[in-house]
Formats: structure tokens, C-alpha cells, sequence
């Protein structure tokens, strides 16, 4: 089950129920700039302050804010230090914003917006543990509202400034136990930092405290999936969803949760509910449509995408997604004509696809035929047009068909690179090592530093023939090119190992591994592992990777060769 985004602020902050409505948030006004009148400024700091008035007059608000800062410091007046403040955060420059914060509150402690102002800028600059002392400071000072107000000056944070402002609230549950919004923020943290379990026990705390907390009911599913309690899980949805029958989001999340543990008709049921509840929303609909083809319910998928058809909703979009969950079921005809039937910028690709599964169909006829007309209407994409069909005759078993396709393109541009590499690697599949040399050598003749080319020259040679050496030299010198290259780092270690050279492959086949653990890597890793001695190790490489990918050849194959057992 894909796992819940971190809940934004406004859920970790403002206490609301399943019944309810969040407001969406106020834009962020931009500040007003007056200049501050006080009869005993000297005349140049009124200088600066008329001069940062004529500034925002003109939207130069940067200069306004240098100005700004200067008359703060001198004149150290309330009025000026919190224009400065409130200025430097809305054009979010935080080193300013907190120097003319820690400058408010050092005339007017314990200010709220002093305080506010604060605590965001430290959070964009990354002091979580500052942060946190001011957030300690703002409760002490204002009590558990001003978190409230605090989250509407908040809802501009990336990502990652929501992440360090939840780890800041999360740290002050010792301090305050009876605040609910820093258990629930206490919880997001702990969920974030793959700790369920304690995670579920501070979001039992949010509950006891705040039993109608939407978010922390939502999230408090997720922790029941994620330690293993999917059934729990569930209970715990139905539940809600019995007790708040018109609230959206609970429903979504039963939903999410019946079908990542299998429960497509039911599933299929509650989405039928949702769309019944909202009929004048389509674009609900769509995404509850799309949120059950992703999961694999194809026919709960194809009832709410053909609603929206009827009603002419997206219907370029709608046949995509229609063709996609034909192709799930294993309706091929029915795929190829929805495919066929998409508009819009999606119609090369649904083309493509259309003809890739006539290939699959055995009808190459067909097949050839919507290429061709692809490449005559666009013309700019004929070569890779007959690159990607030259690999669907070729993965469909004509792979000599895909060599001819390729052959008829090289005349008219027989220098054409990325041609020469389609033929060089299908010319790989049907044994013709000669020719897949001659083509990949002229690539480097043209482009010394195709390190693509290098590359797969120099791995077929290790791999194929005992012209180790040879082979060595050009990945030497693609590595050279590309050095962080997982392809590249797995071909200088397999070259290694034929070499007679365990040791040295470890290395670059661990840290082709890291960056990339597909099987091929992974069965050239474990094989150096075992032979090695590494045994346990390899195993271990080796279960991973049956865990993605139970049928992987080249993991069985390795294993048979070694006479390995998991």
C-alpha cells in the first residue's frame, strides 16, 4: 500500500473532525510598507525610511528591505523591526528575517509574531533545535492557539520544512503531554522515520486526547498496516467510514486500504458509493478511477472511466486509461481500439503501444503499417519509431525482421548512431558477434567518447570471448567517461572477475549493486560473492532480489551453475 504523504500542517495543527471542512488557506498577503512616523528619529533614518516607501511604491521590495533593516538597528522601534521582520519572510530571505526576529523579541519579548516569524525562518534555515526552543517559548508564552496561528503563516513550507517543523513539535511532547497536536506531530515523525510502532502509541495519545482528529484517525490505519495489523487496519476504516458515511476521506482510505490487501470488490463497491455521493464531481471520479487501476481492479476501473466517457470527460485521457485496464484483463482487442482511439499530445504513445500489442497479436502486418503512417505524420521521430519497432520484432521473435528494418533505415543515413546501436545490440540477441563489433566501432569512430558504445563493446568481448584484455580497455575507458555509471561499474566488474580478478570485481559490482540492484547485477554480484566465500552474502543478494522478482532467469541460472541453495 502506498504509504500517506506526511500530512500537511494545517492537520498536524488545527484540530478538526471527520464531519468537517478545512477553509483553504488565505493567500499570503503582501505586506504593507508605511513609513513609521516617531518625532525623534534623526534625519537619516527618516532618509531610509522615506526611501524604503518610494521602494515599495515601485515593487523594489529588496531595496525596501535593506532600508528597512538599517533604520531597525539604529532606531531599535518596534514598528520598524516588525516591517523588516514581516518583510524579509514574505520575500523569504530566513537569515534576515531571523536576525530582525531575534532583534523584535529583544525589545518586546515574547512577542507572538516576534516568535512566529522565528520559528520560521529557522525552520528554512535547518535549526530544528532553535526552532524547537522558540516553539517551547510560544507555547509557554500563548498556550496551545497559537499553534493555530502559527500554521497559517506556515503553509508556505516545502517539504522538507514541513518535515523539520513536525521533528520540532515533536520534541516538546514531554514538556506539554496534554497538547494533542504535538503527540499527533510526534507520530508523523516517528511514522516518517520508520519507527510504526511507537509511531501507532503516539497517535493513541493524540486520540485520547483529541478523539475526533481526523488526521491522526487516518493515520492511525496506516501504523495498524504498516506493524502488520492490515485486518485491524480495516476494521478500524469501516468504522469510521460507518460512523461518517458523507466524509470523503476516511472512504478513500478504506478504499486504498481494501485494495492493497486484495479486496477489489468491496473496493469496487465503495468507490461506486463515493462517485454516488458526489455525481456533479467528475474530476473525483477520475482519480477514484485511476486509484483502482493503479491497484490492479481493472473492472471497478473500467465502470467509473466509461461513466465519465459518456459524459465526454477527458475523453483522450479516458480511452488511455480504458485501453490500460483492457491490457490488465488480457483483452487485447479491446485495448488496441481504445488506444487508437486517444487525441491529443497521448496519441503518438497510444499508438506505439497499439502497435506493439498487434506485434504481440502475430499481426506484423498490421503492426508495420501504424508505424509507417506514425512516422509519415511525424516525420522528426522516424528514427526512433524505427528503433522502437525494430525491438518489438525483434522481443516478439523476428529479431532477423528487426535487423532488416534497421538494415533499409542505414541506407539513406548509414552513419546514423543511434540506428547503428539498435542493429549492434538486436545482432547480440541472434549470435552475430561480427557484426555487432563492426557496428559498435564505427560508433566510436564517430564518437570516440560514446560511452554507451564503449561499454557494451567492451562487456560483449568479456563476456563472449576470451579477448579479456581487449574488453577491459574499452570499459576502462567508458568508466573513465561515466564513473558513477551502475552499467558501466557492473561491466568493469564482471570483465574483472573473467579476468581471474575476484577481489577487484567486489568493488565495482557492490557499488553497481547500491545504485542499481536489477538481476542481472545482482547474479554477477552474488556470483563473485560466493566464489569469494561470501556465501551467506550472496544468498542474501540473491533472496532480495527474488523477493521483486520471483521468476528472474538470471538469478535461477547463476544459482544452478554454482549448485547454490537459498
Amino acid at each position: 500500500m502506498t504509504r500517506y504523504a506526511i500530512l500537511p500542517l494545517c492537520g498536524a495543527l488545527l484540530i478538526h473532525g471527520c464531519a468537517s471542512q478545512t477553509p483553504a488557506p488565505e493567500p499570503t498577503p503582501e505586506p504593507t510598507v508605511p513609513v513609521a512616523s516617531a518625532p525623534n528619529y534623526d534625519s537619516e533614518t527618516l532618509s531610509d525610511l522615506l526611501v524604503a516607501e518610494v521602494a515599495a511604491q515601485r515593487q523594489s521590495l529588496g531595496v525596501t528591505l535593506g532600508y528597512y533593516s538599517r533604520a531597525a538597528e539604529s532606531t531599535r522601534d518596534p514598528a520598524v523591526i516588525s516591517q523588516a521582520a514581516r518583510l524579509a519572510h514574505y520575500l523569504e530571505d530566513p537569515q534576515q528575517a531571523l536576525a530582525m526576529s531575534e532583534l523584535w523579541l529583544d525589545t518586546t519579548p515574547d512577542s507572538e509574531d516576534a516568535l512566529q516569524v522565528a520559528i520560521l525562518s529557522e525552520i528554512r534555515l535547518g535549526n530544528t533545535s532553535a526552532a524547537t526552543r522558540h516553539l517551547d517559548q510560544l507555547l509557554s508564552a500563548h498556550g496551545e492557539d497559537a499553534l493555530g496561528r502559527l500554521v497559517n503563516q506556515a503553509r508556505g513550507l516545502d517539504e522538507q520544512g514541513n518535515l523539520q517543523l513536525v521533528e520540532a513539535l515533536a520534541q516538546l511532547t514531554d514538556s506539554y503531554p496534554d497538547q494533542a497536536p504535538l503527540w499527533y506531530a510526534r507520530a508523523l515523525w516517528l511514522e516518517h522515520e520508520k519507527q510504526p510502532e511507537p509511531a501507532l502509541d503516539a497517535t493513541e495519545r493524540t486520540l485520547k486526547l483529541m478523539p475526533r482528529h481526523e488526521d491522526a484517525l487516518l493515520l492511525k490505519a496506516q501504523l495498524l498496516y504498516e506493524t502488520g495489523e492490515p485486518q485491524k487496519a480495516l476494521r478500524h476504516l469501516k468504522k469510521l467510514v460507518r460512523k461518517y458515511p458523507q466524509a470523503r476521506r476516511p472512504r478513500i482510505a478504506y478504499v486504498r486500504m481494501l485494495l492493497a490487501t486484495g479486496q477489489l470488490e468491496e473496493a469496487g463497491e465503495q468507490l461506486t458509493i463515493m462517485a454516488e455521493q458526489n455525481p456533479q464531481d467528475l474530476d473525483l471520479r477520475f482519480s477514484l478511477a485511476l486509484l483502482a487501476l493503479e491497484a490492479g481492479a481493472s473492472d471497478a476501473a473500467q465502470t467509473q472511466l466509461n461513466v465519465l466517457l459518456a459524459q465526454n470527460y477527458r475523453p483522450d485521457d479516458i480511452h488511455l486509461y480504458l485501453a490500460q485496464a483492457a491490457e490488465q484483463k488480457m483483452d487485447t482487442d479491446s485495448a488496441i481500439d481504445h488506444y487508437l482511439k486517444v487525441g491529443g499530445p497521448q496519441a503518438i504513445r497510444a499508438r506505439v503501444q497499439a502497435a506493439r500489442l498487434l506485434y504481440q497479436q502475430g499481426n506484423a502486418g498490421q503492426a508495420h503499417a501504424l508505424m509507417q503512417d506514425l512516422a509519415q505524420q511525424q516525420p522528426e521521430l522516424q528514427d526512433s519509431l524505427t528503433i522502437t519497432e525494430a525491438e518489438m520484432r525483434s522481443s516478439n521473435g523476428d529479431p532477423q525482421g528487426a535487423i532488416a528494418l534497421i538494415n533499409d533505415a542505414l541506407r539513406d543515413q548509414p552513419d546514423n548512431t543511434e540506428l547503428l546501436y539498435s542493429r549492434a545490440m538486436t545482432a547480440e540477441k541472434v549470435g552475430d558477434l561480427a557484426q555487432l563489433e563492426k557496428d559498435l566501432k564505427r560508433i566510436i569512430t564517430l564518437n570516440p567518447d560514446d560511452a554507451s558504445a564503449l561499454n557494451a563493446l567492451g562487456y560483449t568481448l568479456g563476456n563472449r570471448t576470451d579477448r579479456l584484455d581487449e574488453a577491459y580497455q574499452y570499459v576502462s575507458r567508458a568508466l573513465e567517461l561515466r564513473p558513477d555509471d551502475p552499467a558501466i561499474l557492473d561491466s568493469m566488474g564482471w570483465v574483472l572477475y573473467q579476468r581471474g580478478e575476484p577481489e577487484a570485481a567486489r568493488d565495482y559490482l557492490r557499488r553497481a549493486y547500491e545504485k542499481f540492484p536489477d538481476p542481472e547485477v545482482a547474479a554477477h554480484y552474488g556470483e563473485v560473492l560466493w566464489v569469494l566465500g561470501a556465501q551467506n552474502q550472496a544468498r542474501q543478494v540473491w533472496r532480495d532480489t527474488l523477493e521483486s522478482d520471483p521468476d528472474a532467469p538470471h538469478i535461477r541460472e547463476v544459482m544452478e551453475k554454482l549448485g547454490a541453495r537459498l
